[in-house]
């Protein structure tokens, strides 16, 4: 009889109540209460790094806005790229933001809200000394790789595609992270890496003598996306509508702005 009366009073003020069991009426489906915690590897600048020990980066930054939106805090967990979608699928996170490329592998067992657009291009030493100009060029040679990401991947279809044309045999360095394969790439371990346009650049722009791309970009229509579990519809539909709302505000443009990301890169 309340509940009929509320709705009575509701309707003569032009008020709307939800109805009973609806997802206004549930708390999100959070690991922990009033906390997002989102998973992240912080080793894939310019999308998440560590500085002054602490993780800083576009996805950092797009994570916060988010967050603050949704009135929880922003609670990043930090571990290697391979185990993101484990720790979600386990639900020891809320949601992943690590640069994570959508892919149909992917999307079979996790939900994402397309946030960017990147392409790929590849890095080589300054100078490039192999001369290097195109992903066949690295038949012989050694190509480093973060372990668990697409970069890995690729690079074994490109090394059986070496095998199958009779051509030298191109070697994998599978390293723990984009970082790692830099540093290979400084100390002479590594011939080259593949990296998104926003790191390569972030790489030359940290260190511009010992960098240089090789090549033009390519696979230009990639995704990034934020990743959600598919058993939580409820918890998706708030981050979307978050996501939203700092597209609507210009914050989003604005992140785009201060990473120097190429206008390309905005989905909106």
């Amino acid at each position: 009889m309340l509940f009929r009366a509320l709705i009575l009073i509701a309707a003569l003020l032009g008020f709307v109540l939800p109805a009973p069991g609806s997802r206004a009426n549930t708390p999100l489906p959070l690991h922990e209460s009033g906390k997002l915690t989102w998973g992240s590897a912080a080793t894939f600048p310019p999308f998440e790094f560590m500085e002054d020990g602490k993780p800083v980066g576009f996805d950092i930054d797009l994570l916060d806005a988010i967050t603050a939106r949704m009135a929880v805090q922003s609670a990043p967990d930090l571990m290697d790229f391979k185990g993101l979608i484990p720790a979600l699928l386990g639900g020891r996170i809320d949601a992943i933001a690590s640069g994570m490329y959508i892919n149909p592998e992917r999307s079979q067992v996790v939900d994402f809200i397309p946030y960017l657009r990147v392409g790929n291009q590849m890095l080589v030493p300054k100078g490039n000394p192999l001369h290097l100009a195109a992903l066949p060029d690295l038949c012989g040679h050694r190509l480093a790789a973060p372990v668990g990401t697409v970069y890995e991947k690729n690079a074994q279809q490109l090394a059986a595609n070496c095998q199958s044309a009779g051509k030298p045999t191109l070697t994998i360095l599978s390293l723990t992270s984009t970082a790692a394969g830099a540093l290979a790439l400084k100390e002479g371990r590594a011939d080259a890496i593949v990296a998104s346009t926003p790191t390569v650049a972030a790489l030359i722009k940290d260190s511009p003598d010992a960098f240089e791309t090789a090549g033009e970009p390519f696979d230009n229509t990639t995704l990034l996306g934020i990743g959600l579990p598919k058993d939580k519809p409820a918890l998706t539909d708030a981050v979307k509508a978050a996501f939203k709302a700092i597209v609507a505000d210009g914050t989003y443009a604005g992140l785009i702005k201060k990473y120097g990301f190429p206008p390309g890169s905005s989905l909106f």
